[in-house]
């Protein structure tokens, strides 16, 4: 048996103990698959590309170790995406470009379990894919989400208003600070966060109803995310670094290096986002927290096409402006 049917045998066997979502009408085993959309909704779609030694370890042993939590993760950031948009998780799309030392039954049985728990956890089904040989594991997903057409309206990145509030959910910088130190105490605590992410879909929904004018989830740093919806929107924002949420265990780190995991880091996918001063935030399990306000864009970044999106950040720390010149929380050596 060669790595593609193996593959096929255990894809087969996983995906007929999870019962698909109504309205697939053909899933895995075609040349395509066939869905049929809800009346008056809306398909939202994605894709993300995972490579290794860029976006999990280069290092074959950690691969082994992590078969379970990489397949896991390749749903999740996408679902994320699609969560962003307000919308409801449908389905997905797997490419997986597939190097020998892992086409293995041990390994490729603790993958799609890893996939195909979190599809049951987001409420998606598996409905097709494609598989070759690499030199390197290569993952990319797309994910198809709904919109009810009327009812839910999609919330994009440009929608930011002056006087908006602007929230993140859950903590930030976990992801960050476990990537930059695997083994310490604390990075081994929050793992976890980095490997097994979780999407804020119930949250997205909400604020969508809501009245959330812009929304992005955090996947290459608050910082850099912030400043696209500055960007699309055409507004500036000022974020406080004293109000960013922390977990009780990233809380322990040192202040300078702990707000630079929060701005600076990666793979949160946390949700920011904004809302109407007069908005609260809809009752979720996910806490949110207030970080900042939109306020108008400076003159000069106003006629300047080609301003970068940091120079629409204004960070302050104790209600003072943090600049190259007063860096406080920040050392500079």
């Amino acid at each position: 048996m060669n790595e593609f049917e193996l593959i096929e045998r255990i894809f087969s066997q996983m995906q007929a103990t999870h019962a698909p979502l109504t309205g697939i009408e053909k899933g895995i085993g075609d040349d395509a698959a066939v869905m049929a959309l809800p009346a008056r909704s809306r398909l939202v779609s994605c894709i993300d590309t995972l490579v290794q030694g860029r976006h999990f370890h280069a290092d074959f042993a950690q691969v082994d170790k992590l078969a379970f939590e990489i397949a896991y993760k390749a749903v999740a950031v996408n679902v994320s995406d699609i969560a962003a948009m307000g919308a409801t998780p449908h389905s997905i799309l797997l490419a997986l470009a597939l190097p020998e030392r892992l086409a293995n039954h041990e390994w490729l049985t603790t993958f799609a379990k890893g996939l195909f728990h979190a599809c049951q956890l987001f409420g998606v089904t598996l409905i097709g894919g494609d598989t070759t040989r690499s030199a390197q594991l290569v993952l990319s997903v797309s994910a198809q989400g709904l919109l009810a057409t009327g009812r839910t309206p999609a919330v994009y990145r440009s929608g930011a208003k002056v006087g908006d509030k602007v929230y993140v959910s859950g903590t930030v910088g976990d992801a960050a600070y476990a990537l930059k130190h695997p083994d310490s105490p604390i990075g081994q605590q929050l793992a976890h966060r980095l490997h097994m992410p979780t999407p804020r879909i119930a949250l997205g929904a909400a604020l969508a109803q809501a009245g959330a004018t812009s929304m992005i989830d955090i996947s290459d740093g608050l910082y850099q995310d912030l400043g696209h919806i500055c960007q699309q929107s055409s507004v500036s924002m000022r974020i406080h670094l004293d109000q960013l949420p922390s977990s009780e265990s990233l809380a322990t780190v040192e202040l300078s290096e702990r707000l630079l995991c929060q701005l600076a880091g990666g793979d949160d996918y946390e949700l920011a986002f904004t809302l109407p001063a007069h908005i609260e935030p809809p009752t979720s399990n996910t806490p949110v927290t207030c970080i900042g306000e939109i306020v108008a864009l400076a003159d000069s970044i106003a006629t300047d096409a080609k301003s970068p999106n940091y120079s629409r950040l204004e960070l302050f720390y104790q209600n003072q402006p943090v600049t190259p010149t007063q860096s406080t929380p920040f050392y500079v050596a």
